[in-house]
């Protein structure tokens, strides 16, 4: 929390001095990019850029930071006064984001009306803190399970598991007939990666962080069994310590793993690390989430990249540079072609139809199940929260303290960060 206390320290610095960003670049419009940063991402980052330049005249300059160093960059340029004209965010970043100086409203720009018009419910849904349009989607989808199917085929499973003893099952099997594999690689080092393993488990196994209300509610019986769950999974390994997002994309790509949570975007990341390119795709089977009992419904969490805009007042209008960068980068020329690149759904209405027949993309969407909103993303003490989670779980999996002092540990401490923010 004292982090969290220390960047509102700085925002309300940055407020003070002026009433927005301090806008002054070479280009026509900045764009402060995660994507941009990674090498199978920065191709389609530069063609878009590309594209609005051929089509407006106007110049775009990406910047890119990696994933986890958005955020902090973000808040350091509000306080210098260099903030983006344009930013690219995960969804869970909104409530975090949404205190910076200068944060527009995207209704007030394009009209609320008009942007229902255009995008669809769900995906616009994901940029909007309570009447305020405050980002407009750029990719959507779900976090859900992927299975690799050669690696399930070594470990001689003909079906893929529904249920969670299924799962396990299947899990020692590969195991046991894949040399040196990881059969789930399960996130078990960053704050940010283990929140959403633990959180998805938590829900197979009935079991929640935070209620509506914002109460800690996690020290359950449900959280307790799925915790042992998944430290009984390290401790047969069949997972393994020191394995994060990036890792558990190149064992899959390398055939060394079988089952991972992630984005559906995981299909551009494997098609590229595993260096098959689209011959891979015939591996990647996305699969609903098993369940605990034969009949309970599947979940995931809802998943998406948001577009935030940022200017002097908060004020903006459709003809401004970074508004026209904004609409092309949510029209049919880019979103029937970057979200595809990136494996992950377009957010227009128009888009989604003109690429219904992707067979991956339409898998997908099968196998998404329930999506729920992430909920410790959409509390604005989000960074500690995730921490908590994260260190928690992490000392479980390595066996520092067992699965029930970490669940009553985990209480004591989200309570504590809750009562703070509502101060």
């Amino acid at each position: 929390m004292r982090t969290m206390k220390r960047m509102a320290g700085a925002l309300g610095l940055a407020a003070a001095m002026a009433t927005g960003p301090n806008i002054a670049h070479a280009a026509d419009v900045s764009f402060m990019s995660f994507t941009y940063a990674e090498q199978a991402g920065k191709p389609s980052v530069e063609k878009m850029v590309e594209g609005f330049k051929d089509q407006t005249k106007l110049t775009v300059e990406p910047i890119g930071y990696a994933w986890g160093d958005m955020q902090k960059n973000l808040f350091l340029r509000a306080r210098s006064r260099t903030l983006p004209d344009v930013a690219q965010l995960s969804e869970r970043w909104l409530p975090s984001v949404a205190s910076l100086p200068g944060l527009v409203d995207l209704n007030t720009v394009y009209g609320k009306d008009k942007l229902e018009a255009i995008f669809a419910p769900d995906a616009l849904a994901i940029g909007r803190l309570g009447d305020k349009q405050l980002a407009l989607p750029l990719i959507s989808g779900s976090i859900g399970m992927i299975a690799n199917k050669a690696v399930l085929e070594k470990g001689g499973i003909a079906d893929l598991p529904t249920t969670v003893e299924d799962f396990r099952k299947d899990l020692v099997a590969v195991r046991d007939k894949v040399p040196n594999s990881v059969p789930y690689t399960m996130a078990t080092k960053n704050n940010g990666s283990i929140l959403i393993d633990f959180m998805l488990w938590n829900w197979v196994f009935g079991g929640q962080l935070i209620d509506g209300q914002g109460k800690a509610v996690v020290d359950s019986d449900a959280s307790r069994q799925a915790l042992a769950f998944m430290v009984g999974l390290v401790k047969d390994r069949l997972a393994a310590p020191e394995i994060d997002r990036p890792d558990a994309r190149r064992l899959m790509a390398q055939g060394a793993s079988a089952f991972f949570f992630d984005a559906p975007q995981a299909r551009t990341f494997l098609r590229n690390f595993s260096g098959e390119g689209e011959a891979f795709d015939k591996n990647v089977a996305p699969i609903k989430t098993p369940v605990l009992h034969q009949g309970d419904q599947s979940t995931s969490i809802q998943w998406g990249h948001l577009l935030v805009q940022f200017a002097s007042g908060a004020s903006a209008k459709p003809d401004a540079p970074a508004d026209q960068f904004l609409t092309y980068l949510t029209s049919d020329a880019v979103q029937t072609q970057f979200p595809v690149e990136q494996s992950a759904l377009p957010v227009t209405k128009s888009a989604r139809q003109a690429v219904s027949n992707d067979p991956y993309l339409a898998a997908w969407a099968q196998a998404t199940g329930r999506a729920r909103a992430n909920e410790v993303g959409i509390w604005s003490n989000a960074a500690e929260l995730t921490t908590i989670v994260g260190e928690e779980v992490q000392g479980a999996l390595l066996g520092q303290k067992s699965a029930d002092e970490a669940i009553a540990s985990m209480q004591k401490r989200l309570a504590t960060s809750m009562a703070s923010a509502r101060k």
